[in-house]
């Protein structure tokens, strides 16, 4: 059975755009722009060279599902796509979005390579091949094009996006899906799920972390948090702090310009004593009558641990500040080594701290 997949290129709040793949390769694209409740219209084009007359049929379908999904979900009241099955003329594209060409079986011997230093809207001819157009470039352009081909790693796509969360597909350089990843936005702070398709090498794990950290505004996001699994176990959790280095004369804000955590804005209460276990309500002064977390603390060794389950996760700075304040309330109840706490928000991990008493006493 064909294996038929979408994989996105370009999609906003109001269309998209995505190369069609037919067992890997690519033989053409579906575009679509709509907008709710109203209107949807498109085109499907499938390039002749890369996919046969028998099989154009079960893309065709695998589309049209697809266009049905899209219209179901969106409400669309009026749908228009066309479709085509033909060769490609010439392509239009500005120089610096000009990649190295990937070739695929016969996909893209038909589009020109352009390079001018605008715009290209000259056609060469039919079936140019790699060597025929390297034959018309300088030999500077030829080591430009060697060196991207070096450089080519995996590509960074975002499939689904709102204020608060993003989604991106990872490829490789042959166009395989592999990895996925849901990041949620608290903030300033980033923490999500990046699941591969493979049990990814260290080198792996660090090349789509800089992917992604380079996705974000480095003056607005201070922390990423990812955790990456693989066959539904975490094989690595990487956590990134970014510290911007501030003018110690004149960017340091005022007091009246900065909110500083302090032991006032919080109470821990406790509310249960199971004999070795303990649970705390955390209330905020800011945030009402309402728990903004539950704390659960194992007593029954020296070596406590425990968790605190945030219905509203703050910072950095305010977690440690709460931390701290439920450290002092543990001090009233038992003796202990160690203090391992872990911070959850939705059932995530979003961060652990680790107390020795030699710290405090």
């Amino acid at each position: 059975m064909a294996d038929i997949m979408l994989r996105p290129d370009l999609k906003t709040a109001g269309g998209e755009v995505c190369d069609i793949m037919y067992n890997g390769e690519f033989v053409g694209t579906l575009t679509l722009v709509y907008r709710e409740s109203d209107r949807l219209k498109g085109a499907i084009h499938l390039e002749q060279q890369s996919i046969t007359i028998v099989n154009k049929q079960a893309v065709y379908d695998y589309a049209q599902s697809y266009i049905q999904d899209v219209i179901d979900a969106l409400g669309i009241a009026k749908c228009e796509v066309t479709v085509s099955y033909s060769d490609y003329d010439y392509v239009i594209v500005t120089e610096h979005a000009v990649q190295p060409p990937t070739y695929q079986g016969d996909y893209l011997s038909n589009v020109d390579l352009l390079h001018d230093d605008e715009l290209d809207y000259s056609w060469r001819g039919e079936d140019i091949s790699l060597e025929d157009q390297e034959t018309e470039l300088s030999s500077e352009q030829v080591d430009m094009l060697e060196e991207r081909k070096k450089e080519q790693g995996y590509e960074l796509v975002i499939v689904n996006e709102n204020r608060s969360s993003v989604e991106y597909h990872v490829y490789d350089k042959d166009a395989e899906l592999i990895a996925e990843a849901i990041l949620h936005i608290y903030g300033s702070e980033v923490i999500g799920d990046i699941s591969w398709k493979f049990d990814p090498f260290d080198e792996e794990m660090d090349i789509v972390t800089e992917l992604m950290v380079a996705d974000f505004n480095e003056e607005q996001t201070d922390s990423f948090v990812f955790h990456m699994s693989f066959n539904g176990e975490t094989v690595d959790t990487v956590e990134l702090t970014h510290i911007d280095m501030l003018d110690l004369v004149d960017e340091i804000p005022s007091e009246d310009e900065m909110w500083i955590p302090t032991s006032d804005d919080y109470s821990i209460i406790l509310v249960r004593d199971d004999m070795d276990t303990l649970t705390y309500e955390i209330y905020q002064q800011s945030y009402g009558s309402l728990p903004i977390g539950t704390a659960t603390v194992d007593i029954s060794s020296r070596q406590l641990t425990g968790f605190i389950d945030f219905r509203e996760p703050g910072d950095s700075d305010d977690r440690e500040l709460i931390a701290t304040l439920l450290l002092d309330e543990l001090d009233k109840e038992k003796e202990y080594e160690t203090f391992n706490l872990s911070m959850l928000y939705r059932n995530k991990l979003i961060d652990e701290i680790l107390f020795e008493t030699e710290q405090f006493h």
